[in-house]
C-alpha cells in the first residue's frame, strides 16, 4: 500500500513539476520575507524570547510571580566606572551633577550611587557601591514600569560619564565605563543570533554544494538538493515566525532557535535530497538502457522515461526518506510532552524543520528532477573534466578507490565479533561522561560572546563588588516575620549556608502595605555561582523543613532544580513515545522486528555519545578555549532537550535509510547475504554523503556562533559522526552476525507488513 501511494505521488509531481516548484517558491519567498521584515510587523528575531527558561507551576515560578506582583520592575540601567578615585573632589562634583540630571528625567524613579547618599562616601552603605580596590564605583538608575521611552536617554547620559570625568578631573585620566541594562543585553543577544543565522547560512550552503557535487559527480545534480534546502529553510523560518504569535508561555521561541531550525532544515533537506537524487540517477540509467529508443524530448517533463524514473524513485527512495524523516519528526514531537515553554518551542521548531525537510524531499526534489530530466544521466561536469584530463588514469583511480571498500567489507566479515565489541567499547567510553550531566537555566548574559560589554559588566561586578551579589536562595513564607523567625534560624543552621537576611515583611512597592502576609528570608551560600551544587543542596534542604505555613523557595538554584525536575518528570514519556514510533517506522521500512529494535538501540547509542561528548566539551570545558566560549558548568535545558531529540532521531533515520535499500533487494528476490552486500554498497555512498552534509552544515553554523548554537551544532555533528561509525562498521557487522535472524518478525506482523508495508 505504501509503495503504491508513493508511486502515485511521484507520478502526480512528474505531471505538474512547474506547479510544485511554484508553490514552494511562493512559500519560501513569504517565509524569508516574514522572517526578515515581518511583512509589515516585527521580524522573527525581534519577536524571539530572551530569558532564562522556567518550569511553569513550580515553587520557584510561583514565588517569582509573588515577588514581581509586590514590586513591579520597570528595569534599570547600570554603570560601572573604573580607573578613578571615587573621593576626588572633581569626581564628586561631576557625579553630583549627573545624578541630579538623571533624577529629573520623567520615568526615573531613583538614582543609586555613593554620591546621592547622606554623607556621601562616608555613609556605611557606600561601601557596597565602591569597588573593593577603591578605584571605581557603580551607579544604578531605576525606571518606572513602562518607561521604555526614557531608557535610551539614560543610556546616552551614562555612556558620556567617563568622558566627563576625564575632562573634569586630572585624577580620572584613565576613567572608563561599562553600561548595561536588560534591553541592551537583549539587543546584543538578538544581534548575535542574527550573525549566527546569517553567517551559518552563507557558509553552509556553498560548502554543502561542494560536498554534494563531489558525491553526485556534478554541479547540476548537486543543485537539486541545494534548491530544495533553500526552499525548506525559507518556509521553516516563516512558520517559526508564526509560532512567535502563540499565547504567552504556550511555546517560547528562544533567541537561539532560528539558527537551530535553519541548521536542521538545511542539513536534513540536503541529505534527503541527495539520497533521492542519487536513486533517481540509478533508476534513470536502468530505464534508459531498457528503453533506448525513447526520444530525448526537449521538454523533459513530457519524457516518459523521466516520469517513470521519478515515480520509481519516489516509490522507493521517497518512501525510505519519508519513514526515516518521520522517525526524526517523532523524536522532535516527543518534546511537546514537556511543560517548560522554551522546550515546547524547541520541539515545535524542530518538528517544523523535520516535516518541511520531508515534504521538500518527496515533492520539490522530484519536481526539480523531472525538469532536469535526462541531463542527470550524463556524467557531471566534474567527472567529464576529470575523464578528459586524465583519461585511463581516471578510470584506474576510480577502480583503486573501490578496493579499500572491498577490503573493508572482507575484514568486517572475517572479524565480526572483534569489530562489534571494539565499536561498542569506543561508543560506551565516549558516552560515559553523560552520567555527570547538569541541567542549567542559563541567563541572557551567559549567552553573550566573550568580550561583550554587558558580559564584562557582570564579570566586573562579581569580582570588584562582591556585596552586590544578592541572596543565592530566597525563601517566601506565608506568615508574619515574627512567626517565620524559627524557620529562618533552621535555614541558617543548614550546611552550606553562610548567613541569612530577615525575615522581613514583603510589602507592596506602590502602597507600602503588607502583600498577602508573606515574609522573605534571603539565604547566602558564599558560592560565586548561585546555581552551584551547594546552592541546589540548600534549596532541597529548605524545602525539606517542616513549617506550619506555606513555604516557597526561589532563586537561580531553585529555578534550576525545578527545571531539571520538570524535564525528568516527563522524560520517560518522551523517550517511550519516540522509541515506539521509531520502531514502528523501522518495521514499516523493512518488515523486520529485529531491525526495528536494532534501530532504536542505534538511536540510543547516538544519543548517549552526543550527550557524553557534550558534557566533556562544554560542561567540563574541554572545548571552551578552542571554541572561544565560557563554560557555564552545565548544559542549557533547551539544548539538552533539542540535542536528545535530534541525536536519537538522526540515529534512527540514517539506519532506516541504509536498511531500507537492503529490504528492497530482499523483496525483489535477492538472497540475504547478497542483499546486504549490494544494499550497503549502493546506499552507503549516498547515505555517507547525506551524513557528511549534516556535519558540514552544523560545523558552518558553529563557526562564530553563540554558546547555544555551538553546543547544539557540536552535539549534532558528533551524532552524525557516530552514525558514520555505526553504519560503516557496527551495522554491517550486526547484519552479518544475525544472518536470517536480522529479518525476523512475528507471524502477525509479517501479515500486516504484507498488506501495508
Amino acid at each position: 500500500m505504501l509503495t503504491s501511494l508513493f508511486d502515485a505521488l511521484g507520478r502526480t509531481v512528474a505531471r505538474r513539476p512547474l506547479t510544485t516548484v511554484a508553490v514552494w517558491l511562493v512559500l519560501a519567498v513569504i517565509g524569508f520575507g516574514a522572517a526578515a521584515t515581518g511583512l509589515g510587523g516585527p521580524g522573527l528575531l525581534d519577536r524571539v524570547t530572551v530569558a532564562a527558561p522556567v518550569a511553569p507551576g513550580s515553587d520557584s515560578a510561583t514565588a517569582d510571580a509573588i515577588l514581581a506582583g509586590a514590586a513591579p520592575d520597570g528595569g534599570s540601567v547600570s554603570l560601572v566606572v573604573q580607573g578613578v578615585d571615587p573621593a576626588d573632589n572633581a569626581v564628586v562634583a561631576t557625579m553630583g551633577t549627573v545624578s541630579a540630571e538623571l533624577a529629573e528625567l520623567d520615568g526615573v524613579t531613583a538614582v543609586v550611587n555613593p554620591y546621592v547618599l547622606d554623607g556621601g562616601l562616608t555613609n556605611p552603605a557606600a561601601r557596597d557601591l565602591v569597588s573593593a580596590s577603591g578605584d571605581g564605583f557603580v551607579t544604578y538608575v531605576l525606571l518606572e514600569p513602562g518607561a521604555a521611552a526614557v531608557h535610551d536617554a539614560v543610556v546616552d547620559r551614562l555612556e558620556a560619564v567617563p568622558a566627563a570625568l576625564r575632562r573634569d578631573s586630572g585624577a580620572a585620566a584613565a576613567a572608563s565605563g561599562l553600561v548595561t541594562s536588560t534591553e541592551l543585553v537583549s539587543d546584543v543577544v538578538r544581534e548575535q543570533a542574527r550573525d549566527d543565522l546569517r553567517t551559518g547560512t552563507l557558509v553552509a550552503l556553498p560548502v554543502a554544494l561542494v560536498v554534494a557535487a563531489l558525491a553526485l559527480g556534478g554541479l547540476l545534480a548537486a543543485a537539486v538538493p541545494l534548491a530544495a534546502a533553500v526552499a525548506a529553510l525559507g518556509t521553516a523560518l516563516g512558520v517559526l515566525h508564526l509560532l512567535t504569535y502563540l499565547p504567552a508561555r504556550a511555546a517560547d521561541v528562544d533567541v537561539s532557535l532560528p539558527a537551530v531550525v535553519a541548521m536542521l532544515a538545511t542539513g536534513v533537506t540536503l541529505g534527503n535530497g541527495l539520497f533521492v537524487t542519487a536513486r533517481f540517477r540509478e533508476e534513470l540509467d536502468a530505464l534508459s538502457g531498457l528503453a533506448a529508443e525513447a526520444p530525448l524530448l526537449r521538454r523533459r517533463r513530457r519524457d516518459g522515461v523521466v516520469a517513470e524514473a521519478v515515480a520509481r524513485t519516489t516509490a522507493t527512495a521517497g518512501r525510505a526518506v519519508t519513514l526515516s524523516a518521520l522517525a526524526l519528526a517523532a523524536a522532535t514531537a516527543a518534546l511537546l510532552v514537556f511543560s517548560p515553554a522554551v522546550v515546547l518551542g524547541a520541539g515545535a521548531g524542530a518538528l517544523v524543520a523535520a516535516l518541511l525537510a520531508l515534504l521538500a524531499a518527496v515533492t520539490l526534489v522530484p519536481a526539480l528532477l523531472t525538469l532536469t530530466g535526462r541531463r542527470l544521466a550524463r556524467p557531471g561536469v566534474l567527472r567529464q573534466a576529470a575523464a578528459e584530463l586524465l583519461g585511463p588514469a581516471y578510470r584506474a583511480a576510480r577502480e583503486r578507490a573501490r578496493r579499500p571498500r572491498r577490503v573493508a567489507l572482507r575484514f568486517l566479515r572475517r572479524r565480526r565479533w572483534a569489530v562489534a565489541i571494539g565499536c561498542l567499547v569506543v561508543l560506551l567510553g565516549l558516552a560515559a561522561p553523560a552520567v555527570a550531566l547538569q541541567v542549567r537555566a542559563t541567563s541572557a548574559i551567559e549567552l553573550l560572546p566573550d568580550g561583550a560589554e554587558q558580559r564584562r559588566f557582570v564579570e566586573t561586578l562579581a569580582t570588584s563588588y562582591p556585596a552586590s551579589e544578592g541572596a543565592a536562595v530566597t525563601v517566601l513564607a506565608r506568615a508574619a516575620p515574627g512567626a517565620v523567625g524559627p524557620l529562618a534560624a533552621q535555614v541558617g543552621a543548614l550546611d552550606g549556608v553562610a548567613r541569612t537576611d530577615g525575615p522581613t515583611a514583603l510589602e507592596d512597592a506602590g502602597t507600602g502595605t503588607a502583600q498577602g502576609a508573606w515574609s522573605v528570608v534571603g539565604v547566602h551560600t558564599g558560592d560565586v555561582d548561585t546555581r552551584d551544587r551547594q546552592a541546589q543542596d540548600v534549596v532541597r534542604a529548605v524545602r525539606g523543613l517542616a513549617a506550619p505555613y506555606e513555604v516557597l523557595v526561589t532563586g537561580r538554584a531553585a529555578a534550576q532544580v525545578d527545571l531539571a525536575a520538570a524535564l525528568a518528570q516527563r522524560g520517560w514519556l518522551a523517550a517511550l513515545a519516540a522509541a515506539v514510533v521509531a520502531a514502528l517506522l523501522a518495521f514499516l521500512a523493512t518488515g523486520s522486528g529485529t531491525v526495528a529494535g536494532t534501530a532504536v538501540v542505534s538511536g540510543a547509542l547516538t544519543l548517549a555519545v552526543s550527550l557524553g561528548t557534550l558534557v566533556a566539551g562544554f560542561q567540563w570545558g574541554a572545548l571552551a578555549r578552542p571554541l572561544g566560549v565560557t563554560s557555564v558548568g552545565g548544559i542549557e535545558a533547551n539544548v539538552l532537550a533539542t540535542v536528545a531529540a535530534l541525536a536519537f532521531g538522526l540515529g534512527c533515520a540514517h539506519t532506516l535509510l541504509v536498511t531500507s535499500r537492503v529490504a528492497d533487494l530482499r523483496a525483489g528476490g535477492t538472497p540475504d547475504t547478497e542483499a546486504v552486500r549490494r544494499g550497503l554498497h549502493r546506499s552507503g555512498r549516498s547515505v555517507l554523503a547525506a551524513v557528511l552534509v549534516v556535519v558540514v552544515v552544523c560545523a558552518a553554523f558553529m563557526a562564530g556562533g553563540g554558546l547555544v548554537i555551538q553546543e547544539t551544532g557540536f552535539a549534532i555533528t558528533v551524532a552524525a559522526l557516530v552514525d558514520l561509525l555505526v553504519l560503516a562498521l557496527l551495522w554491517p557487522t550486526a547484519l552479518a552476525l544475525l544472518g536470517r535472524r536480522a529479518w525476523w518478525a512475528p507471524r502477525a506482523l509479517r501479515r500486516a507488513y504484507a498488506r501495508v508495508g
